[in-house]
Order: C-alpha cells, then structure tokens, then sequence
C-alpha cells in the first residue's frame, strides 16, 4: 500500500482571506477545478462558520505533517495490501451552514463515496482514488483525533477496493468494525447496551434500506433529525457494535 498526502489546509484556510460571497465561492470552485486533478472538498463549505477557527488550530498542530507520518506507519502495517491512495484532510462545519447535515453528511461519505472519488485521468495518473479525511469542528482538534480519522479512513478506502461499497448493514458494521478497531476506537457502549443493541440489530443485518441502516448505525437522535424512522437506539449504538465485535456479526 501507498499513501500519499496532498496539503490542501493552507488553501483551505485563504479563502477566509476572500472577501464577499460570490467572489470566496468562485475561488472556491477554483481550488477544486483549476488544477491537474478536481480535489475533492465538496464537504467543505467556504462559508462555515468555525472553520477559520478551526484551520488555524489544525496548522498550529502540524496535523498534516502528522497525517503524513501516520500513513508512513500504516504502509509499514499495511505492507502487504495493494492500492495507492491519495489523502485529503476536509474541514467540515454545520451550524448555519445550509451544506452540511452532520449525521448524513457523515454517512454519505462513509458508506456511498459521495465525497471520495476516483481521479480523472485514472489509472495514467498512478493512483487508484481519492480518500478525503473529514475532520468536524465539533470537536476540538487534536493530535489524536487526526491520527484516529487517518487510519479509519485508509481503511475504509482499503475495505471498498476489496469489497465493493458497503450495501447491507452487515456490511456496513464489517466496514466500521474493522475501521474503529484499525484506529483504535475505545469502547463506550456498556455491556447492557451492547446485548440490546445487537437483540435489535440481529434481524435486520441483510436490510439493504437505507433509513433502516442509517438509524440502526447512529441511533435515534440521528435518524429523526433527517426524517427517518427511530429503532430504539442510543447515539451512534450500530457503531458501537461494530467495534465491540469488529464488524463480525
């Protein structure tokens, strides 16, 4: 495996630079489309609220130069698997956004590559796609956090070569059980919660429907805010699962 990691915060951080609305979208737009490749920052919105902030603290962290030496250390992990990634480190905000919503956002590009894509020139351009790694602001930044979205992403993006994108929700949990456990995720579902969950879960493993999916994966809270129906479940509970038993359900 090979990863290599294209600088995209300090661009990022300049079109706080741009002042006006239409004049930070059109130079937003070109940051995507006027180089050799189309980067891939459609999570991204120019117009987020706390991403200056939050890009700032990102650059004072050196996160990509962290992320760059974690995907070193996941090559030597991950010698033996085949593929050449290229990664991007996406700010993704939501309040008063209007582009975003935080759980559907998330899944889109967990579970249906809307925010990773294979390159124009594929294969001349010698990599075999693109793995942005989103980093939300509500959530202070942090070494750590860099480090953990790094390797679940990899391995996502390692996960769909081989497999496909996931369709069914055990595929889904196979996906993130493995991804959480690469990153190493701690547990915080307690025991009683996790036999609940997975009473629940158990019959629905080959649903292909994706409300089902979705709220069996973040639980309730997330699914009535899209407009999904709710199945019992406690915040991100399908997640917690998946880590508990690393997708082998």
């Amino acid at each position: 495996m090979r990863l290599l990691l294209h600088p995209s915060l300090r661009d990022l951080r300049a079109l706080y630079g741009v002042e006006g609305v239409m004049p930070r979208f059109r130079a937003y737009v070109a940051l995507m489309t006027g180089g050799p490749e189309f980067l891939p920052l459609g999570a991204f919105s120019p117009m987020g609220q706390r991403q200056a902030a939050f890009l700032d603290a990102l650059t004072e962290l050196d996160a990509e130069g962290e992320a760059a030496r974690e995907c070193r250390r996941i090559e030597a992990e991950l010698e033996g698997m085949p593929g050449v990634f290229r990664l991007l480190l996406v700010v993704v905000d939501e309040p008063r956004n209007g582009w975003t919503q935080r759980w559907l956002t998330d899944a889109e590009w967990r579970f249906q590559q809307k925010y990773n894509r294979l390159p124009q020139s594929f294969p001349a351009v010698g990599f075999d796609r693109w793995v942005t790694v989103q980093l939300w602001t509500d959530a202070a930044p942090s070494v750590d956090t860099v480090r953990r979205e790094v390797r679940a992403s990899v391995w996502r993006a390692a996960w769909q070569a081989r497999h496909g994108l996931p369709v069914t929700l055990r595929q889904m949990l196979a996906q993130e059980g493995g991804a959480a456990r690469f990153a190493g995720e701690e547990q915080w579902l307690d025991p009683d919660e996790l036999a609940y969950t997975r009473e629940v879960l158990t019959p629905l493993l080959d649903s292909d429907h994706w409300p089902t999916c979705f709220a069996a994966l973040y639980g309730d809270d997330a699914a009535r805010s899209v407009g999904f129906p709710a199945l019992g479940l406690s915040h991100r509970a399908g997640f917690g699962l998946a880590l508990a038993t690393g997708g082998e359900l």
